[in-house]
C-alpha cells in the first residue's frame, strides 16, 4: 500500500513539473520545438527545376551547369585561376547558432575550397579555406563555423558562398547548415533583443522595493494590532481584512488618478507604492506575532526598552519564518503582476518582465525556442527564490499552523 501511495505521488509530481521541464528543454533547441527539432537545414540540394534554382542560387564568376545522374541532380562548375562557385540565398538569417557547414563534393583535380558568408550590407568574409585533394568519388565534407570570428553582421546573413580555385570540374551537392544542439544562444538572443534585460531590471527593482516595504510596514502594523490595545482595534483590523475582498480592477482607476496627481505615472514609484503594504501581510504577521510570548516584551520594557526597540530587537528576529513567507509571497505576486504595470506605465523602458514577455511574443516572429527561453528567464528568479528560502518557508508554514 505504501508503495502504491508513493507511486501515485511521484506520478502527480512528474505531471505537475512536466510543463516546466518542457519549457526549459525547448529553450535549448536551435529551431523548431522539442518534438520537431531542426538540427540540420538544407540550403539547397539542386533537385529543383533550373528556373527556380537560379532564383535561389547565384553563380560566382562561373556558369551553373545542372547535371542529372540517375535520380540525383547536382551542380557542376569549372574551376579556374580565379575563385568561382555558388552563392545560395539565405534571406536574412541569423547564423550564430550554426556549428557546421556540410556538403557533398567530388573534383577532377586538386582544388582550394573556401567557404564564407555575405551579409545584407554586401560585406563578404571567408571563415574556411581548405586544400581538397582529387577525388572522383563523392565525399562528405564538414567545416566548423565560428560566427564570432566573422567581421560581418551575423544576425542578417544574405548568402552562403562556396568557391573553388584550381583546374577541372567540381561537383557540389546537398549543401546543409548544422545547428548547435543544445544551444544557449536563445537566451542570449532574448536578453539582447527588445529591452528584455531592462524588463528584468525593472521587475527586480519593483519586486525588491515591494518586498522591503511589506516586511517593514506590515510587520510594524501587525505588531501594533498584536501587542497594543486601542479603541476600534478589532473594527480597524476587520476593515483591513475586508479590503482583501476588493478586486484590484475596482481600485485601479483611483490608483491611476492618484499616481497621475503625484506625477508618478511611468515611474518606479507608481509600481512600488500600491504594493508597499498589503492586508494579507498584516494579517499573516499579526497571527504570528500573537503566538510569541508576551513575557519577552514585558521583560524588555522593564529593562528600559522602547516599543521600537522591542519591535526591532525581539519581535523581528523571532518572526523570521513568517517574514520569509511574506517576502517570497510578495516577491512572487509582484514579479508575476501584469495588471498594474500595464496600466501605470506608458513607455517600453518602464515595462516589467511579464509585460515584456507579452510584447516579445507580439513583436517578434513566433518561434518556440525563443519564447521558451524568454519564459525560462522570466520564471527563473521565482524558482531561485524558492530554492534559497525553501527551509524558512516550510518552517514558517508549520510554525504558523501550531497554536501555542
Amino acid at each position: 500500500m505504501r508503495f502504491f501511495i508513493y507511486a501515485i505521488l511521484i506520478i502527480f509530481m512528474v505531471l505537475s513539473l512536466f510543463p516546466t521541464f518542457l519549457m526549459f528543454f525547448t529553450a535549448f533547441v536551435p529551431e523548431g520545438d522539442l518534438f520537431n527539432r531542426t538540427i540540420e537545414k538544407t540550403i539547397t540540394d539542386f533537385e529543383l527545376p533550373k528556373a527556380i534554382l537560379l532564383s535561389k542560387v547565384r553563380p560566382v564568376n562561373t556558369t551553373i551547369n545542372l547535371i542529372k545522374e540517375g535520380e540525383n541532380s547536382f551542380l557542376r562548375i569549372d574551376a579556374s585561376k580565379d575563385f568561382s562557385g555558388i552563392a545560395p540565398s539565405m534571406g536574412s538569417s541569423d547564423i550564430n547558432k550554426v556549428k557546421f557547414v556540410e556538403l557533398r563534393l567530388r573534383n577532377e583535380e586538386s582544388i582550394r575550397l573556401r567557404v564564407g558568408f555575405k551579409d545584407i550590407k554586401d560585406r563578404v568574409d571567408y571563415c574556411i579555406v581548405r586544400d581538397i585533394p582529387e577525388s572522383r568519388e563523392w565525399q562528405n565534407l564538414r567545416f566548423e563555423i565560428k560566427p564570432s570570428d566573422l567581421s560581418l553582421d551575423t544576425f542578417h546573413i544574405s548568402q552562403l558562398r562556396i568557391e573553388t580555385l584550381g583546374d577541372g570540374w567540381v561537383d557540389i551537392d546537398d549543401v546543409k547548415l548544422v545547428n548547435r544542439y543544445p544551444t544557449f544562444y536563445n537566451f542570449v538572443k532574448v536578453l539582447r533583443d527588445d529591452y528584455f534585460g531592462r524588463y528584468l531590471l525593472n521587475s527586480a527593482i519593483v519586486s525588491t522595493g515591494s518586498v522591503v516595504g511589506n516586511l517593514f510596514f506590515c510587520s510594524m502594523v501587525a505588531y501594533a494590532f498584536a501587542r497594543k490595545n486601542f479603541r476600534f482595534k478589532e473594527l480597524l483590523f476587520s476593515l483591513i481584512l475586508g479590503t482583501m475582498m476588493i478586486p484590484p480592477q475596482v481600485t485601479i482607476i483611483p490608483t491611476f488618478i492618484l499616481m497621475k496627481k503625484l506625477g508618478f505615472i511611468d515611474t518606479y514609484w507608481a509600481l512600488i507604492l500600491p504594493n508597499l503594504v498589503t492586508p494579507f501581510g498584516i494579517f499573516l504577521m499579526r497571527q504570528y506575532i500573537e503566538q510569541l510570548p508576551v513575557e519577552l516584551d514585558q521583560a524588555a520594557f522593564v529593562d528600559g526598552a522602547t516599543d521600537f526597540q522591542i519591535f526591532r530587537y525581539i519581535i523581528l528576529p523571532l518572526s523570521k519564518p513568517a517574514l520569509s513567507v511574506l517576502g517570497i509571497n510578495t516577491f512572487v505576486l509582484t514579479w508575476n503582476d501584469v495588471f498594474y504595470p500595464l496600466i501605470l506605465t506608458t513607455s517600453r523602458e518602464m515595462r516589467t518582465v511579464q509585460i515584456g514577455l507579452a510584447l516579445y511574443q507580439k513583436l517578434n516572429v513566433f518561434t518556440w525556442p525563443s519564447l521558451m527561453a524568454a519564459s525560462a528567464i522570466a520564471g527563473l528568479p521565482i524558482i531561485l527564490m524558492f530554492l534559497i528560502f525553501e527551509k524558512r518557508i516550510i518552517s514558517g508554514i508549520l510554525e504558523g499552523a501550531i497554536k501555542s
